[in-house]
């Protein structure tokens, strides 16, 4: 493993530690933490461009995703609740960080460097996708997407950690793999793989307690009063009286007013759904990424 791949290693290692520290006990992870990281990615990404003595659409890829990623943090939005609004400033700045992205893909001297460009100028694309992914809700909140984010600065490319990773794709596909996933979706898909240990831990737990049903992937009975924290209730009594579960039920809506009603009807247990700190399955991602690889390798038989 060379100075750099470690470097980021514990750098990033450092970050999601304290960031699933902080998740497991507020479910919150505040800006300066992905702030600080990214930064740090970048300084680091810097360094690594200078030794190199990499061409100059190296630098001009990383001021792309430079610019979209403070971007997030700072300065008002084009879109919010009350719709698009006109700011010359931020469309300036998207426009510069697209110029910076565009002008090197058409350079000569791409085809020269030993940095991986293909993946530098995936950092951009990476940056963008979280956001609409975030928008779509298949990112559970913002700090997931920004960790993402941040991690895309950190380990642009794929790292040298030899012997490391465990599982790689075969050469005659790695360059197609590597394109198509780029180190922090890597990340994204391990930690969705060790996501799914959450609902068979959960059907074990309440088939032991005799309740069993589609809801016992997703939840767990608990008592009304007192309500448990970092959870949100699944059931529900509608206008009509009726008596129903709610497989997804909304984030961040106040659970009092149905816990009322359910009390009401005589309830004093119902199902709900655990808010999992995601930040943890991320740092085992982050892991799992560095010393296992791509795990839909191995799921797919795709290794060499």
């Amino acid at each position: 493993m060379d100075a750099f791949a470690a470097t980021r290693l514990a750098a990033g290692t450092v970050f999601l530690v304290v960031a699933a520290a902080s998740d497991l006990r507020t479910r919150r992870v505040r800006n300066p933490l992905w702030i600080g990281l990214g930064t740090l990615g970048l300084v680091i990404l810097a360094v690594e461009l200078w030794v190199e003595s990499a061409p100059w659409p190296t630098w001009s890829l990383a001021g792309s995703a430079a610019l979209l990623f403070y971007a997030v943090f700072f300065g008002r939005p084009l879109f919010d609740e009350a719709g698009f609004h006109a700011r010359p400033g931020r469309i300036g700045l998207f426009l510069a960080a697209a110029a910076l992205w565009i002008t090197p893909l058409g350079s000569a001297g791409i085809v020269a460097s030993s940095v991986p460009i293909v993946e530098l100028a995936s950092m951009p694309v990476m940056l963008v996708l979280y956001q609409l992914m975030l928008r779509a809700r298949l990112l559970a909140g913002g700090a997931d997407a920004k960790c993402l984010m941040a991690l895309t600065l950190l380990v642009p490319a794929y790292p040298n950690a030899s012997p490391f990773p465990v599982f790689t794709a075969d050469p005659r596909v790695q360059p197609a793999f590597q394109a198509l996933f780029p180190f922090s979706f890597v990340v994204l898909v391990d930690a969705a793989v060790l996501q799914l240990v959450v609902p068979l831990g959960l059907f074990i737990y309440n088939l032991s307690r005799g309740d069993v049903g589609i809801q016992s992937f997703l939840g767990y009975r608990a008592p009304l009063d007192p309500f448990p924290k970092h959870v949100r209730l699944m059931e529900r009594i509608t206008d009509r009286g009726e008596h129903v579960v709610v497989l997804r039920p909304k984030r961040d809506l106040d659970p009092t007013p149905e816990i009322l009603k359910l009390r009401s009807a005589g309830i004093r247990r119902a199902w709900v759904t655990p808010w999992i700190p995601y930040m943890v399955p991320l740092l085992g991602g982050f892991l799992l990424a560095f010393f296992a690889g791509n795990l839909l390798v191995a799921v797919l038989g795709l290794g060499r």
